[in-house]
């Protein structure tokens, strides 16, 4: 854990060739016995098959490169196959319709769910998306598919007046998460209300945010 703490802060000094022997590493410490799949019956659906789902933070809006984006690096990190569902724009209720149908056309192990903070934008307040991600939830976990869900990620400049309705709704995920018994990726925390690691509109992580995104799903879902 501590490691991949470091990680977090100081990914970028770790050359490209030796980031995968660092995470093997992270995932041997404390033992790394336990895994979320662990006596899990994945039913019909692929346990290799991980769905990032969201809105232009989970597309990778503003980045150089789709390679940029969390869900490409978690891809390689994990070995396995992470979907990009990332719809820019889209509200949590929007992204609730995709995740009944990608449960139903995809049938992924596990879906990675980061999703609320057009809610906020939009003036919908923090109660509408923390039911639709309890939804998501329950949908995935109907379907035998594990849920993980993420906090929202910090906000700054011209966006920084939805940063109390980042909070509360934050405060509303890791409730969520305590209440369903699912798995939380806290990328508030992880981002430690720091720019450096968003893009000029102060909304989008950066390609530096993504790894760190990447590196923090890593930590709970391998």
């Amino acid at each position: 854990m501590k490691l991949i703490l470091w990680l977090r802060k100081y990914w970028w000094l770790v050359p490209g060739g030796l980031m995968c022997v660092v995470l093997a590493l992270a995932g041997c410490e404390g033992g790394g016995s336990h895994h979320l799949s662990d006596g899990h019956d994945f039913g019909p659906n692929d346990p290799n098959l991980y769905v990032a789902l969201g809105d232009s933070i989970t597309a990778g809006s503003g980045l150089a490169s789709p390679s940029d984006r969390y869900s490409v690096k978690l891809a390689g990190m994990l070995n396995k196959t992470v979907l990009n569902a990332g719809y820019p724009g889209a509200s949590s209720g929007e992204v609730l319709d995709a995740c009944y149908n990608i449960l139903d056309d995809n049938k992924p192990g596990y879906m990675l769910i980061l999703v609320g903070v057009n809610d906020l934008i939009m003036g919908y307040g923090e109660e509408v998306p923390a039911v639709n991600i309890r939804i998501m939830v329950q949908a995935c976990k109907d379907n035998k598919t594990i849920p993980v869900i993420a906090t929202l990620t910090p906000v700054f400049y011209s966006y920084a007046r939805l940063s109390d309705g980042v909070e509360r709704l934050n405060d509303k995920i890791r409730q969520i998460a305590s209440d369903l018994d699912v798995a939380l990726v806290d990328l508030n925390s992880a981002f430690d209300n720091n720019p450096i690691y968003m893009q000029t509109d102060g909304l989008h992580p950066n390609e530096t945010g993504n790894a760190v995104m990447a590196v923090t799903f890593y930590d709970v879902v391998n």
